[in-house]
């Protein structure tokens, strides 16, 4: 959600008008975001325009937005009437009641009644959790760790984290994500309760439970920007 202060524009990257917003923030450097599919451009408090920083990294700006959109249409676009549940694409249909039918793939709802939007969201809360609880224990009793307790909420700009604590916070859009990606999403939670850091050991250990990490990673990244676009759908 865009902020009062923001403030959307254009630039000429390759003959095209290519939208971006422009946030000030207490930073000491201007920088560029793709946390979506939109450029972000945040800049001092105090301090110039974006005007250089843009035509500097024009080229950038190019091919990091392609790779964006390379990874959402490599996962198949975005189906306005579609929503990918546990990587299934589940039937959306506008209906007066909700009704999730998990084995038929169909979701009845009215997108425009919001305590329904939020009966939804427990449901895929709930539906969520069935699977991170199991593979959470999983991972903890073969690394030896204990965790605190698992959360799922609403996050903005990352799939997980794993607190001093030893809490566990998962995104709610991890719901949209194949069974293999939440899976490996608990392990790399869980090693980080060994393994405070990307480090050599921390990545060790996420190779000895799925060998082709590296793989997991590049679908994490895909996956991240393809959902990010669906984020009106549910009001996420």
């Amino acid at each position: 959600m865009k902020k009062s202060s923001d403030v959307q524009k254009f630039i000429q990257v390759n003959g095209e008008a290519f939208p971006y917003t422009v946030e000030r923030r207490k930073v000491r450097y201007p920088r560029l975001e793709f946390k979506t599919d939109e450029l972000l451009v945040i800049l001092p408090k105090k301090g110039g325009d974006e005007t250089k920083l843009l035509e500097e990294k024009k080229r950038w700006i190019s091919k990091k937005h392609a790779e964006i959109r390379n990874a959402i249409e490599k996962l198949g676009g975005v189906k306005s009437n579609s929503l990918p549940i546990l990587g299934d694409f589940f039937e959306l249909r506008e209906n007066g009641r909700l009704k999730v039918d998990f084995d038929a793939k169909v979701i009845e709802y009215d997108p425009s009644n919001g305590k329904q939007l939020r009966r939804l969201e427990r449901i895929l809360k709930r539906k969520l959790l069935s699977e991170l609880e199991p593979a959470v224990e999983e991972y903890s009793k073969k690394l030896g760790v204990e965790f605190n307790r698992i959360t799922v909420r609403k996050q903005r700009s990352k799939w997980a984290s794993c607190s001093s604590n030893g809490n566990l916070s998962f995104n709610l859009r991890l719901i949209c994500l194949p069974r293999e990606l939440i899976r490996y999403l608990a392990c790399h939670e869980v090693a980080h309760l060994k393994e405070k850091n990307h480090g050599d050991a921390f990545w060790a250990i996420m190779e000895n439970e799925f060998k082709n990490y590296g793989a997991m990673e590049i679908k994490l990244f895909e996956y991240w920007f393809f959902v990010q676009t669906l984020k009106l759908r549910l009001a996420w």
